[in-house]
This record gives C-alpha cells, sequence and structure tokens, in this order.
C-alpha cells in the first residue's frame, strides 16, 4: 500500500500494524522522520546512546550568534525566543544543528528521537519544553518562564514510546522524502491499494499550524516565503490538474483489481470528491463516493480549521 501524501505516516502505520508492506511519501522535512518512525523498528539501547551523544553536544557547545539572530526572525503566533526560558531556548538551538549537521534523523533510532524532540517542542503540559502553548499549533505562549532541561524532556518522552511493543505481525515500511507530484521510485509498483487523504482545499495551512517544528527541521525565514508553493496546498488552489501525474502513477502502479482511496474535504467553496473524480475520469472508473458530516466535530481547542463541513471518500478501481 501506498500513501502519496503520507504527512506523519498515520495511514501507513495502520497498514504496517495489519502486516501490509507500505510506504508512505511526503515532502515536508517535520513529517517524514515521524513517518519513519512509525514504520521502522527503533531500538531503546540505541535511542538512549544518541540522546547521551545528544546530551554531551549540548554541554560542549553554544550557540552561534547567526543561529540566534535566525531564530529571532521566526515570528507567527509570536516571537520564536519568547516560547522558552533562554537556557532552554539555547538547547534548543543547539538540538537543531546536531540534526541539521551531525545526526539527520534517517534510521529508525534518529528518527524516533527526532520525532519525540518535535513533540515536546510545545505544548500545554508539563512534558513540553515550552511555556504554556497549544500543542498542536502554536499559538502565543502563556504563563510563567522556567528551565526545563531538553534531554530529561527528550528521554522521558522516547521512553513512554517503547510501553507497547509493536504485534507480532507488525512489517515495517518505508518513509521517503518525495514530491507525489513527481515520477515516483521504480521500487513502487504491483501495489495492492493507494490509499491516502491530501490537503483539504480550505483547510488550515499545514505550514503555518506546524511553523515552529518546521523551523527545527531547518526552515529559515526565507524557506517560510518560497517553499509553500511547492505544497499541493497551495498548488490545488490554482488548478486540480496539479493531481494529474498523482493519479496517473497510482493506476500505473497498481495491480489489476486494486484501488484508489481519496479521503478528502468538502466545503462551501469546493467538493474535493466531485473535481478529483472528474480529474481521475481518464484512468479510473469512480465506484463510490460517500461523506460524513464534520460539523460537530472536537476542534481540538483550534479556533480555525478551515470551513471544511463534511468529509468524503472518493474509491476508484
Amino acid at each position: 500500500m501506498l500513501d502519496p501524501f503520507g504527512g506523519v505516516g498515520t495511514i501507513p502505520f495502520e497498514g504496517a500494524l495489519h502486516g501490509v508492506t507500505t510506504w508512505s511519501f511526503d515532502i515536508s522535512p517535520a513529517t517524514v522522520p515521524v513517518a519513519r518512525a512509525k514504520l521502522l523498528h527503533a531500538s531503546r539501547e540505541a535511542c538512549a546512546e544518541l540522546i547521551a551523544k545528544l546530551g554531551d553536544f549540548i554541554l560542549d557547545g553554544r550557540p552561534y550568534r547567526e543561529e540566534t539572530e535566525q531564530a529571532a526572525s521566526i515570528r507567527f503566533n509570536g516571537p520564536l525566543p519568547a516560547y522558552f526560558h533562554p537556557k532552554t531556548f539555547d538547547e534548543i538551538l543547539l538540538a537543531r544543528r546536531f540534526f541539521i549537521q551531525e545526526e539527520p534523523p534517517e534510521t529508525a533510532d534518529g528518527a524516533l528521537v527526532f520525532a519525540c524532540l518535535l513533540h515536546v517542542l510545545h505544548g500545554n503540559r508539563p512534558y513540553a519544553l515550552s511555556r504554556r502553548s497549544h500543542p498542536i499549533t502554536p499559538f502565543a505562549p502563556t504563563g510563567s518562564v522556567e528551565y526545563k532541561r531538553l534531554t530529561e524532556k527528550l528521554t522521558a518522552k522516547v521512553e513512554r514510546c517503547f510501553i507497547a511493543e509493536h504485534p507480532d505481525r507488525f512489517v515495517a515500511g518505508t518513509a521517503m522524502f518525495q514530491d507525489a507530484t513527481e515520477v515516483w521510485p521504480q521500487e513502487i509498483d504491483d501495489l495492492d491499494a493507494v490509499i491516502t487523504s491530501p490537503p483539504f482545499f480550505d483547510s488550515t495551512r499545514f505550514y503555518l499550524a506546524n511553523w515552529m517544528r518546521l523551523w527545527f527541521s531547518g526552515w529559515t525565514d526565507k524557506d517560510f516565503k518560497e517553499r509553500p508553493i511547492a505544497f499541493i496546498d497551495e498548488r490545488q488552489k490554482r488548478d486540480f490538474d496539479v493531481y494529474k501525474p498523482v493519479i496517473r502513477q497510482a493506476r500505473e502502479r497498481l495491480k489489476t483489481g486494486g484501488v484508489c482511496v481519496l479521503h478528502l474535504g468538502k466545503s462551501r467553496k469546493c467538493d474535493m470528491a466531485e473535481e478529483l473524480a472528474a480529474v481521475a475520469r481518464p484512468w479510473f472508473r469512480s465506484i463510490d463516493t460517500f461523506a460524513e458530516n464534520v460539523t460537530h466535530c472536537e476542534s481540538h481547542g483550534i479556533r480555525d480549521k478551515g470551513t471544511v463541513v463534511e468529509h468524503s471518500y472518493l474509491v476508484l478501481s
């Protein structure tokens, strides 16, 4: 199974838990390591060794002036340094450099440690390194400024990941940095299913909701200005033909009898299922379309999740 808009790997992880060989694509440096952490087998001992190495790196280093100045230029819901105690923020700056220059999160262990650090970066409970903020979108911080030791919070989060073991039927999968609209790797072939949930047309922009994690993953102020134009949530606003190479390649890589299932958003401005059914017509038959109303759903404390009123499911074969 392939999810060409895999994000943090939720759909491929469900497949892996059921013994399915899975692939996940995404172009975000803040999501691919999280998906990789879910789809691979990390070692508790190797994670502990990596955290110890990170701890030594933090103890032996100091942030460069350009790192501090560059971070100070990042301000969306609030100035980035304002979220943290100055000493905690120094540790975060050093950890960012560590994962960008010393230990890119490409292995199972590196991906899990990195993903856990993204998780504790901000939030509204004691696990978080930040002052009180929202755990999904880092709204402006509130509350006292308190020093929190990075490796201590990180170790606790990593340990929680090993409480539950993978089931025996778990099959490790693959998470790739891959633009779904470009040519897919040759090894992605003979698929039973392509199951995916591309960004909803009228929903909150991913790169803004996750700005702090994208910054930690390497983005600069310049990246926030330039990189979003490559994201599908921006490109689809100009033309849904952006999905043509995705749907065409899905047809080419599916085995006979394979299915393509799209989880889509419907708003007053756009019915994505209707739009993509038309785009898919040269390659697929539309087998079914159904929807669930989501106007009553819990917002998880986020004030603006867009104007989506229904979740639609488009089944193609």
